[in-house]
């Protein structure tokens, strides 16, 4: 397998992991998962070949007892079916608040699509992957209009002040970055993980022009994000400016939502949120909100076994045709 082809196959699912992450939701009680390790996960069948991705929604209430407040985290991927996203948007009916994140001004209330971003060339690359994959994107998928949700994340402004107070400069981030991808790169490669497999650049082509080649993307790509365990493989850098300072500034409204609750209101919160936000977000909610954590169920994202309407290739080629 080329140097090449590993490389683009690791940016490829650093990519998925950052814009991350019939629907069912599958119950299990929290005795048979109690403390999950990964907030994103792989089914298989009794061959062990996969049938589906699958996000995590984790509950958590008072270590009080109390039975009048629960907080749910519910994992996101960001690219996905279209029956997980319907699925998410009658879920969040159920909530008295959603917090959720995107960074954006405090005035813009995204609709359907939120047209400020399609014109931008990272959201041209950010929207390629789902066409390959024949998955629909977020942000034109969820309806973030309903009373109930409630932005809970930095504005454009907050993030850049937030680099700036890391001493970090644009330049100086992406150096950090593409070090940490490369280092992660070399160390996989080193220990014969999966980047050292017999795919071949012959077989990756195949998977591009192949009706059936959008399957065997999903397939690798999701068992790479399942791989790469609970930090997404982000590195140090991404992980203190994308995963730690948006969290803060998350739970930061969430405090500010259960102070608000009267006279003893039952009161249920969903924090939406990227899959690689859920660790540190459990973890905080243990130690700084005294809570403990419940039920875990699981929402199906992509279904791996699904047929593709056309190939990767077709895909990425039919976006690139639509005027931007």
């Amino acid at each position: 397998m080329s140097c090449l082809v590993n490389l683009a196959l690791v940016a490829t699912s650093l990519c998925a992991a950052t814009l991350l992450g019939s629907t069912a939701v599958q119950a299990q009680s929290p005795q048979e998962e109690s403390s999950p390790t990964k907030y994103l996960r792989v089914s298989r069948d009794k061959d062990q070949k996969p049938e589906a991705l699958e996000t995590a929604v984790v509950s958590f209430s008072p270590k009080s007892g109390e039975k009048n407040v629960t907080v749910d985290l519910v994992s996101a991927i960001h690219i996905g079916d279209d029956v997980y996203f319907d699925a998410l948007n009658r879920l969040f009916e159920d909530y008295d608040i959603v917090l959720y994140e995107m960074v954006k001004p405090k005035d813009v209330t995204p609709a359907r699509g939120f047209s400020d971003r399609q014109q931008t060339p990272l959201a041209l690359v950010q929207r390629m992957l789902p066409s390959m994959l024949d998955l629909s994107f977020q942000v034109d998928s969820i309806d973030y209009t309903p009373k109930n949700f409630v932005h809970a994340d930095l504005t454009p402004t907050e993030l850049g002040e937030a680099m700036r107070k890391r001493g970090e400069t644009g330049m100086s981030l992406f150096i950090k970055v593409v070090k940490e991808v490369m280092q992660q790169y070399q160390e996989e490669w080193a220990n014969g993980g999966s980047l050292s497999g017999n795919v071949s650049d012959a077989e990756i082509l195949s998977f591009l022009t192949r009706k059936d080649g959008a399957q065997q993307l999903k397939a690798l790509i999701a068992g790479k994000l399942e791989e790469l365990g609970p930090d997404m493989g982000l590195g140090a850098t991404l992980d203190s400016i994308l995963i730690v300072d948006r969290n803060e500034a998350a739970l930061k409204v969430l405090k500010e939502q259960m102070a608000n609750r009267k006279n003893g209101k039952p009161l249920r919160i969903a924090v939406y949120y990227g899959a690689a936000h859920m660790p540190d977000m459990a973890s905080r909610l243990t130690k700084d909100f005294q809570m403990q954590q419940g039920d875990v169920s699981w929402v199906q994202a992509w279904d791996i076994t699904r047929a593709s309407k056309k190939s990767a290739l077709e895909g990425l080629l039919q976006l690139l045709q639509q005027p931007q």
